[in-house]
């Protein structure tokens, strides 16, 4: 069986399906709860990921805010990643603050107030 050269099959099993994703705006969503928005440049076998244009969006969930820092040109390891995506824009619904006035509302959280995004997978199913 002869295969074309170019050809790229439907599904790619392990890092080779970022193939897809490469130059596109992806969201990543890292182990420390960080959120990178930016376009996937490059990868390699580990899921190391290099990414222009990031901006880290940063939430407070109680008081519907976020805000956004420029990163640039950002490295992250792949074992730091626990979702990565294509990403077509939107807020969610929630409001931009800016970095100072993220701060002020950041400093007069309440006990208990929850002040970043929590995925908990294994209640979503």
């Amino acid at each position: 069986m002869n295969v074309p050269f170019g050809f790229i099959p439907g599904f790619l099993p392990g890092a080779s399906s970022l193939l897809t994703s490469l130059d596109t705006s992806i969201l990543i969503i890292l182990r420390d709860s960080s959120h990178l928005i930016g376009i996937l440049r490059s990868y390699d076998q580990f899921s190391n990921v290099v990414v222009s244009d990031c901006v880290r969006r940063r939430f407070i969930v109680s008081k519907n805010v976020y805000t956004e820092e420029k990163r640039g040109l950002e490295v992250v390891r792949g074992d730091t990643i626990i979702m990565l995506g294509e990403f077509e824009g939107g807020k969610g619904g929630m409001r931009e603050v800016g970095g100072e006035e993220f701060k002020v509302i950041e400093e007069g959280l309440g006990e208990g107030e929850e002040n970043k995004v929590v995925w908990d997978f294994d209640q979503d199913f």
